[in-house]
């Protein structure tokens, strides 16, 4: 018998062999049909998020919208009134410094509200969690829905009081939604990842609550950039957030693209978050129910 008939064969490669980019969109099909056909238990799931915690108060979920409605309207005394009146805004500043800290605050208030939740959000839940049947994948895409849900009245009040006091509105407003659309996606990202991850590494929660504090002050919303020295400028722009808040300040305040690289930066961000979030969301979902 000769050597070459002796020789293993390598099995031809299939030709539908899964492609990187097609598991890539199965597993983010998978996820949005998940949450679709479950709609029903989603919504229950986000009313029961925006309940709990105010069962036997006289005003029930009514405190859920007074307590960041008071937050916005103290950032607006101190910063806007108080500070804002000793600070030179030049001629060329589209409206008042107001509705300039407004524009910032909110899209801040949400992320930093989706970043706080994520890190307990399984532990919160860990009866259901540890159900075969149940799907987890809701959770995440229940608590974002519920952070957005919870700040509509302060973005209804920023774009009330930017249209009425702040120079009014521009016809960019439009993309809006789209803005919102990409926020919301890049919360669930951070959150998937954060909720997933926490119940192996506890001391996530400790270092998300650090980082909240410290990055509130290096986030471009209460003042301007061109505000910090040049010497620690460059923190503003390795902190994630700052990208999240200059598109919504283009979008709601500027009504023109100031900040184009933030765009840029804010659709990758997006993505990346996403997508990231997804695949350590699916690696090790199946662990959960171990350790909660």
């Amino acid at each position: 018998m000769s050597e070459e008939n002796t020789m293993p064969r390598q099995a031809p490669q299939s030709a539908h062999a899964p492609q990187p980019a097609s598991s890539l969109l199965n597993m983010v099909s998978d996820f949005v049909w998940t949450a679709f056909r479950n709609r029903g238990l989603l919504a229950e799931m986000m009313t029961r998020d925006l309940k709990s915690g105010f069962a036997g108060h006289g005003l029930g979920t009514i405190w859920v919208y007074v307590q960041p409605i008071v937050v916005l309207l103290t950032f607006m005394l101190i910063f806007g009134v108080v500070i804002g009146a000793k600070m030179a805004v030049t001629n060329t500043f589209p409206g008042d410094y107001t509705s300039y800290i407004l524009a910032g605050l909110v899209p801040w208030l949400i992320t930093s509200n989706a970043l706080g939740r994520g890190p307990s959000l399984f532990a919160t839940h860990a009866n259901l969690v540890k159900q075969v049947v149940f799907p987890v994948e809701i959770l995440p895409v229940a608590g974002v829905a519920a952070c957005f849900m919870i700040y509509i009245p302060c973005l209804v009040l920023l774009l009330g009081y930017k249209l009425i006091f702040g120079g009014g509105l521009s016809l960019f407003i439009l993309l809006l939604p789209v803005v919102l659309g990409m926020h919301m996606v890049f919360a669930l990202g951070l959150m998937l990842i954060l909720s997933v991850i926490t119940p192996f590494m506890r001391d996530i929660r400790e270092f998300v609550g650090i980082y909240l504090v410290v990055a509130m002050y290096f986030t471009p919303a209460v003042y301007l950039p061109d505000w910090v020295p040049a010497m620690i400028r460059p923190v503003l722009y390795l902190n994630p957030l700052s990208y999240v808040v200059w598109v919504y300040q283009d979008v709601i305040f500027f009504g023109r693209i100031e900040h184009g690289f933030a765009w840029v930066v804010f659709t990758a961000m997006t993505a990346a978050a996403f997508l990231g979030g997804l695949l350590v969301f699916r690696k090790i979902k199946p662990f959960l129910g171990n350790v909660l």
